[in-house]
């Protein structure tokens, strides 16, 4: 993991100021993001959670302005950290959040039963997927969607896929290809973006907080289920892919299209 000084003399003010009279023992929680995470505590308040990101490292990643709007639109809705503190210096964004209780999907205390952990994160999905639409900020149709991914193959984050002698035209090529196969009506609803064990948090047995939220927004609910099946598959195996859907309430998901956005998830993030 990086190292980064987290003592709060080397902070910009904005942020100092909120971790005054905290303390941090300087590791970095980073799982597989490019965001660094430093824990913060205080014997007489709520822990915090601070995230920096060198928005120079890998732009198919969300920025953390991105979460901060996700954070201040659930508040009320959803079990999320509350927003503190964003800034912005130079290249770097910082977010400051409070610490939800718990340990995550992937923490051994769940992960010895798989059959109450899928049906608890199927429970979380319906929870999210049923949040009201109607106002949110945070766009993830299809359309937003590849354009996205047509910006980032204009921006040359992919030039390394390119073979010699070759251009940019054979990215966007399979990028159309893939757009192609998927129906043009979209299943909207709110979407997690990132549907990870490792991004629900458990307490007692019961999910009860969702966190990493850069990619949340109005999307397919099928991005949801690539992520969900993906995790499932890697942390539990993928004899609980088909109880994870029953809990959920489908019974015969439509694997073509799983597949079709599965190639998405690959094509941007591989």
């Amino acid at each position: 993991m990086r190292s980064y000084p987290p003592t709060p003399n080397s902070l910009p003010d904005p942020v100092r100021d909120r971790v005054r009279g905290y303390k941090s023992d300087g590791r970095n929680l980073r799982t597989e993001s490019c965001s660094d995470v430093f824990l913060y505590t205080h014997p007489l308040k709520s822990d915090l959670i601070l995230k920096t990101r060198d928005v120079r490292l890998r732009l198919q990643e969300p920025d953390l302005l991105a979460e901060t709007v996700a954070l201040t639109w659930l508040q009320d809705k959803l079990p999320v950290p509350e927003y503190r503190c964003f800034h912005v210096e130079g290249d770097m964004q910082y977010l400051l959040m409070t610490q939800l209780e718990g340990v995550t999907g992937i923490h051994p205390d769940v992960t010895g039963d798989p059959a109450h952990l899928v049906a608890e994160f199927a429970r979380g999905l319906r929870e999210i997927h049923a949040q009201d639409i109607g106002s949110c900020p945070m766009d993830w149709r299809m359309s937003r969607f590849f354009q996205w991914a047509e910006d980032l193959i204009d921006g040359g984050v992919f030039d390394d896929r390119i073979p010699a002698g070759g251009t940019r035209d054979g990215l966007r090529e399979e990028l159309d290809a893939i757009k192609a196969a998927l129906p043009e009506e979209e299943d909207l609803v709110f979407t997690h973006g990132d549907y990870c064990l490792p991004n629900v948090l458990f307490k007692d047995g019961e999910l009860t907080g969702f966190i990493d939220l850069g990619f949340a927004g109005v999307g397919d609910r099928y991005l949801d289920f690539v992520s969900a099946t993906w995790t499932i598959q890697r942390n539990l195996g993928e004899e609980w892919i088909s109880p994870f859907f029953h809990a959920y309430g489908l019974e015969h998901p439509d694997r073509e299209k799983m597949g079709t956005w599965q190639s998405v998830f690959e094509f941007i993030f591989r």
